[in-house]
């Protein structure tokens, strides 16, 4: 099978020992001439490596930094963007080029499924609730998603829309999957270019994570209009209707499904469930997390989705600049914040392409970022420290009204 060279970028962070197994996964895969092997190092623990180059992703602490970083050392036509906790196998970058790709389309996704053995209570229901089937977000009802864990991009589709979004925490695979199909490019599935995912070993990581895709979520409610978060309860009924639909269709299409005997088909489907359900400690276990999980899911969505290493503010601006989407391409205030020393720029939002190189060189800080808690606690320190102004303001506001 003849397919195109690929650079793959593994964003990484974390200790010495987890760069050691992310550089033996990369080795695990099976490459031709012109492939090139990437990690990008978050972390700044990982040394040379043979057959492989290692670049320092230090501006801040973010997976989608770490994949800009990665991508602009990269020379290939297609840049497979493959997560350090995802277990490939060894003929992943064959199976993504198995049928042919049309020149529409920008991005293939790779399916995620969960890593079997899990340890811990954490582990199991990550895997049993599957959070990074890409057929289910790319079914999305919004517009389709993909999951940048194991994400085959085209380089022109990517350089179009500047890459990923720095200086988030948390979603940006989502929000760079819609803005490349706003952008023209379609996404594409590659059910058999599979990965295995191994899910958070804690249930205080589990949490963290949790907060943290809240917080995204409702980050994308501030950026895309008629975009609403699902609520848990209601993710969590259509996690349970999942496996008895998908029984119904496996007695409905098996052969000799038609008994006339009295029950045989939905004992069928009760024996389907109960083969696939864990039993009933684990899953009193698991509809605990559930409610835990939705309590943190309420706390991320008024939070900041700002990464917690991001690079911090000068806080001694002498020039602050004002601006709507920033740095938007063309944009000629981008230059002229460039020749100022020591500006700051406050921007309502991202621009739908965006150049990183600017963004990086500037200090910006994005009113789309800020969730409802960090803009009452901002609220309630401007009136602490001028009560007085605050409340003419108040009056002024009655008295135009």
């Amino acid at each position: 099978m003849i397919r195109p060279p690929v650079s793959v970028v593994m964003p990484f962070a974390g200790d010495a020992v987890a760069a050691a197994a992310a550089l033996a996964i990369l080795r695990g895969l099976d490459t031709r001439p012109g492939d090139e092997l990437i990690l990008a190092d978050n972390s700044g623990v990982a040394g040379p490596a043979n057959g492989i180059t290692v670049v320092r992703a230090a501006v801040e602490q973010s997976p989608a930094h770490a994949r800009n970083v990665g991508a602009e050392h990269a020379h290939r036509e297609w840049i497979l963007f493959l997560d350090s906790d995802c277990v490939p196998g060894a003929g992943l970058l064959d199976a993504y080029f198995a049928a042919p790709v049309a020149d529409t389309v920008g991005a293939l996704a790779g399916d995620v499924v969960p890593a079997e053995g899990g340890t811990t209570v954490a582990t199991r229901y990550g895997a049993a609730r599957n959070f990074l089937d890409q057929s289910a977000h790319l079914a999305h009802p919004y517009l389709p998603r993909a999951l940048a864990a194991n994400l085959m991009v085209r380089r022109a589709a990517f350089a179009q829309v500047g890459g990923f979004y720095e200086g988030v925490r948390a979603a940006e695979d989502t929000d760079f999957s819609w803005r490349l199909q706003q952008a023209g490019w379609r996404i594409e599935l590659r059910s058999a270019a599979q990965v295995e995912h191994r899910y958070r070993a804690t249930v205080g990581e589990l949490r963290a994570q949790w907060r943290g895709y809240a917080a995204g979520r409702a980050w994308l409610a501030r950026r895309y209009p008629g975009f609403v978060p699902q609520p848990a309860l209601r993710r969590a009924a259509a996690r349970g209707w999942r496996p008895l639909h998908r029984a119904r269709r496996m007695v409905g299409s098996a052969p000799g499904n038609f008994s006339d005997e009295p029950g045989a088909g939905l004992r069928s489907v009760r024996a389907t469930v109960s083969a696939a359900s864990p039993a009933p400690l684990e899953r009193g276990r698991y509809l605990a997390l559930d409610a835990l999980l939705a309590v943190d899911e309420l706390a991320g969505f008024v939070l900041s989705n700002r990464p917690a290493m991001g690079r911090p503010a000068s806080g001694g601006a002498r020039v602050v600049l004002v601006a709507d989407c920033f740095p938007a391409t063309g944009d000629p205030l981008v230059d002229f914040a460039s020749l100022i020393d020591g500006a700051r720029i406050e921007a309502r939002a991202r621009p739908r392409s965006l150049s990183v190189a600017v963004a990086r060189e500037l200090e910006i800080a994005y009113r789309e970022d800020d969730g409802s808690g960090v803009r009452v606690l901002a609220l309630v320190r401007i009136a602490v420290r001028h009560p007085l102004r605050c409340g003419k303001f108040q009056c002024a506001r009655h008295d135009f009204f």
